[in-house]
């Protein structure tokens, strides 16, 4: 234990040395402090422009007319600032990431700045304030704008309102804009309704909120030729800002965030699209889709959520203080108007409750309201940052320039698209077909040669790649044409039917390609390759079903529906093809209770031959006569199959046919040799074994042959057999007895009897087994049994084989 604790102490100090390098490699990188921070410190906020070279850097800040100088030192930065005929030091650390930086002056005080990526063409420019309208316009859509690394802005738009009217103010001035924003935020009106007055340098306005009466008398006043906001004292504002807010509550369903008033789903929609991130799926929030199918929902809402944030583009700048905040209105607010359509949010009952949503009616017909609007320049932009472009924007505005007539409307589409829709055909085709020559040369040519290639295979695999290429160009090109969402649908549907039948068909056959292979090759064993079709035929089924399935979900058909028909018709094709069940259950049967296997060699009923292949329907006979036999299963398995494949040894029966003339001690003599002859043959079993006088014949006198020849092969019995039926022919002639014909003879001569000699020799011998005491009837004696077996040479003397055999034998053995 004290030694584990020893490692684990050693291993702690290791990682704490590589954290302690990594960091320091970190630090000790020197940063580079150029370009635009908006910093922030104690009641002020200004754009600081840095530029380093080397490990110098100087900068400045326009806003207060300040610079600031220094020396960098890995990510320190150390330097002076000045600023009015005041300077002091500071000292500022920069993040890991080079994205903010935070800082401290020589007093204590804090300054923090972020790094400024995409920034403001329009900061820093003389703004316009000759009239009240313009002074509130700048404010307003400055203060819209402040967020993370534009905080400067709070400062410019600092610089709109008047302090001098207000000489004790008990905040800093960006914490006043930040309280008078907030008022004004609440209430709508009109901007460019603020008309300057004839004559004077005062005027003011009452600012209302929507569908309440509290309001807001805000006055400005004008200075030289510039007007600026007179600010209401802070009492003011904080009892303003209560009635409001007592007024209307802020809303607290988070279900319907963003969408409470028109103002919020304006707001919610253009944010979406900012540079600074948004969600796609929150601008279609935004549009009321009830009109659509969930298909046209899917593909068709993002590209009318971006057609709407282009139109408002186009229309003019967008002040969200002029579109109304009122949750309660009954009629919807109607923002822009053209001949072709308009632009309207309207209130959609919900289950969570009432939301604002861009209605149908805007859905419909944003596309002609953007066509007609697609030359019209677009409006001066303001301090919002830009949105991201999609493909079709991009590639709209690309052909716009290069030539305007392909943009002219031609039915449902546009010129280009329809131009860009026979391309992809044209494309996905020839690459198909290129796609398909490719593979079946290379991967459907190896595995099965043309001639074996079954038509319907070919037609599969040549159609499925020119379905896929087409189903995934149509998906692709759909995000640079962008179809409209009637034929955005009927394409979808295409494309994705397309894709779903030409992969179904390319597993089929990458399944039967499978299977081939596992039959022609002997990676898998014969008696398995029925499992290898049963697990093939699953797997077929469970294919299709799933392409039905998805294909249900691309046709917008119910799944309860799909099951339910796949139950009928499933019961349908159960009662209607019975037989081929059976066959399919009695194959499953087959391979599991393994009465056959592949190769063995059979009879079946009155047929016999060699099993060639069992499949989940039938299986395939070679017959003797080398026909092909094709069996259903569901007959093959009710029949009384003898399979000679599966014995060990082969019954050898025969009868030996002798004629009358032999004498009862010549039989016994025969009769003797022959166990002899087979108990002494190395290829016959000893047990069991009967070599008998079977009776009397109708023309013989009959012996019975009662063997088994140690083989399972037919042709080394053939061979065995025969050599123990010569054996047995030399025993008959030595013993002087004669096989019996079934014949009627009429001797016209004297007949030939049998040699008397050999006869009398047989006898002898009976005679002398009686003396002896060893005569072996009804058998031989165990002891007799014993010495007598594999005695006989087998193969006999001067065989080929038994030269083979003798020449293979171990010299250290002895010779039988």
């Amino acid at each position: 234990m004290p030694r584990y604790n020893f490692c684990r102490l050693i291993f702690r100090r290791l990682l704490a040395l590589l954290f302690f390098f990594a960091s320091a490699s970190v630090f000790a990188q020197q940063a580079d402090w150029t370009g635009e921070w908006d910093s922030t410190w104690r009641n002020r906020a200004a754009r600081v422009t840095l530029k380093q070279t080397g490990e110098q850097v100087t900068g400045t800040y326009r806003l207060y007319g300040g610079s600031l100088e220094g020396v960098v030192k890995g990510r320190e930065f150390q330097g002076v600032w000045k600023e009015a005929g005041r300077q002091g030091p500071f000292v500022a650390v920069m993040s890991a990431d080079n994205m903010t930086y935070t800082a401290r002056f020589g007093t204590g005080e804090w300054m923090t700045g972020i790094r400024v990526v995409d920034d403001n063409k329009f900061l820093g420019r003389e703004l316009d304030r000759t009239i009240p309208a313009l002074t509130m316009y700048h404010f307003l859509s400055i203060m819209n704008a402040v967020g993370p690394g534009r905080m400067e802005l709070q400062s410019e738009a600092s610089q709109l309102i008047d302090f001098t009217q207000i000489p004790n103010l008990a905040i800093s001035e960006l914490d006043y804009t930040q309280a008078l924003f907030a008022v004004l935020n609440r209430l709508t009106f009109r901007v460019w309704g603020m008309h300057e007055p004839s004559a004077g340098s005062e005027v003011s306005f009452t600012l209302r909120q929507a569908g309440t009466e509290v309001a807001l008398n805000l006055r400005f006043n004008k200075i030289g030729d510039q007007w600026f906001i007179s600010p209401p004292p802070l009492h003011v504002l904080a009892e303003t800002r209560h009635a409001l807010e007592m007024a209307r509550p802020k809303m607290q369903n988070a279900q319907l965030q963003g969408l409470h008033s028109p103002r919020d789903t304006m707001r919610t929609l253009v944010q979406a699209f900012s540079s600074e991130g948004g969600s796609l799926d929150l601008a279609m929030s935004t549009l009321n889709m009830s009109h659509l199918s969930a298909l046209a929902k899917e593909y068709e809402g993002p590209k009318l959520a971006r057609y709407i944030n282009r139109s408002l583009q186009r229309i003019g700048s967008l002040t969200w203080q002029e579109v109304p905040d009122d949750p309660n209105r009954d009629a919807a607010y109607v923002h822009f108007e053209h001949p072709m359509g308009r632009i309207a949010i309207g209130p959609t009952a919900t289950e969570n409750g009432v939301v604002w949503q861009f209605t149908p009616e805007t859905l419909q017909t944003i596309r002609s309201v953007y066509a007609a609007l697609d030359n019209f320049p677009p409006g001066e932009a303001s301090y919002q940052q830009s949105p991201k472009e999609s493909l079709y924007f991009q590639a709209r505005d690309l052909v716009s320039k290069g030539y305007t007539g392909l943009v002219r409307q031609l039915g449902p589409m546009e010129a280009w698209q329809w131009v860009g829709l026979l391309v992809v055909f044209i494309f996905a085709y020839v690459l198909g077909k290129v796609l398909n020559m490719l593979f079946y040369t290379l991967v459907l040519g190896r595995f099965q040669r043309p001639s074996e290639q079954a038509p319907v295979v070919r037609w599969m695999f040549l159609w499925s790649f020119r379905l896929l290429v087409v189903g995934v160009a149509l998906r692709l090109s759909d995000r640079v044409l962008s179809f409209p969402d009637f034929i955005q649908v009927a394409l979808v549907t295409m494309s994705w039917t397309c894709i779903i039948l030409s992969s179904m068909m390319l597993i089929l056959l990458g399944i039967g390609m499978i299977v081939n292979y596992f039959r022609a090759s002997n990676v898998v064993p014969s008696n398995h390759l029925t499992l290898v079709s049963f697990v093939a035929g699953i797997a077929r089924v469970v294919v299709v079903v799933f392409a039905i399935l998805l294909l249900a979900e691309v046709l917008q058909v119910p799944y309860q529906s799909v099951l339910a028909g796949l139950g009928i018709g499933g019961l349908a094709v159960a009662l209607a093809a019975q037989s081929t069940l059976q066959n399919f259950i009695s194959g499953i049967t087959l391979y599991f209770d393994k009465p056959i296997a592949v190769g063995d060699f059979c009879r079946f009923g009155d047929k016999t031959g060699t099993v060639e292949f069992i499949g989940m329907r039938s299986t395939r006979i070679r017959t003797l006569a080398r026909t092909l036999l094709t069996i259903p299963n569901s007959e093959f398995s009710n029949m009384q199959i003898e399979n000679y494949a599966k014995r060990d040894s082969i019954f050898l029966n025969s009868i030996v046919k002798l004629r009358h003339e032999a004498s009862p001690d010549q039989l016994r003599f025969l009769l003797v040799e022959i166990r002899r002859l087979l108990l002494s043959h190395p290829k016959v079993a000893a047990d069991p074994l009967r070599v008998r006088f079977a009776g009397f014949g109708e023309h013989s006198l009959d012996i019975e042959i009662f063997a088994y020849v140690l083989t399972k092969e037919y042709t080394e019995f053939v061979a065995v057999r025969e050599d123990i039926y010569l054996r047995i022919m030399q025993l008959i002639e030595a013993s002087g007895v004669k096989l019996a014909v079934p014949s009627v003879v009429h001797y016209n001569t004297e007949d030939q009897l049998p040699d008397p000699s050999g006869g009398q020799a047989s006898e002898e011998h009976v005679e002398r087994w009686r003396k002896e005491g060893t005569l072996p009837f009804p058998d031989f004696r165990w002891q007799d049994k014993a010495d007598m077996r594999e005695t006989l040479d087998y193969p006999p003397d001067g065989s080929p084989a038994r030269s083979e055999n003798e020449s293979s034998a171990d010299p250290g053995l002895p010779s039988r």
